[in-house]
């Protein structure tokens, strides 16, 4: 009796467990700059997220639904309820980037449209019947346990550094 008590809380922690990495987003970062047409120059930037889950089950050449959206370009910001069609791609089992559409500039008809298939990224900004052109630049934003372990790394270097200097000197 003891065993299968042990084993039932054993078993609702992993389920605890599962379902809290069920729930991890995975988070990226995106940057690119207007390589081509009138907006020469401009810098896109933002950040997106999925379900790292629901990525896994998307396989290696599928997509996934965005569950954050955020980008900045030509002095506007825009969110995830304002995208059209929002959602990752995965070629190889490699996340390639974003793709989403977006309205509503100031300039009446001007669209923007992040797109990420055969194996890069990009972005296309049209107005007034002329396009701007750029790639975009993806990486992943580390989680908090990556920073903790990064720093606690260079506590230990900087230890035994410390510790070697004072050991020759003496």
């Amino acid at each position: 009796m003891k065993f299968l008590h042990t084993l039932t809380r054993g078993g609702a922690a992993l389920a605890l467990f599962t379902g809290a990495l069920a729930a991890q987003a995975a988070t990226f970062n995106f940057s690119g700059t207007v390589s081509f047409g009138p907006q020469l120059g401009q810098q896109l930037s933002g950040q997106f997220s999925f379900d790292d889950a629901a990525a896994a089950l998307a396989g290696p050449d599928g997509t996934v639904a965005l569950s954050s959206l955020s980008l900045s370009f030509l002095g506007q910001t825009f969110q995830l309820a304002q995208a059209i069609d929002p959602y990752a791609q995965f070629e190889g089992g490699q996340l390639l980037g974003p793709n989403a559409g977006f309205s509503g500039f100031a300039t009446p008809g001007a669209t923007l449209q992040l797109q990420s298939f055969f194996g890069s990224s990009g972005f296309t900004y049209s107005a007034n019947g002329q396009d701007s052109l750029g790639d975009l630049t993806v990486s992943a934003v580390p989680e908090p346990a990556s920073w903790a372990l990064g720093l606690a790394g260079l506590a230990v270097v900087a230890g035994l550094s410390r510790r070697r200097r004072v050991g020759f000197s003496g």
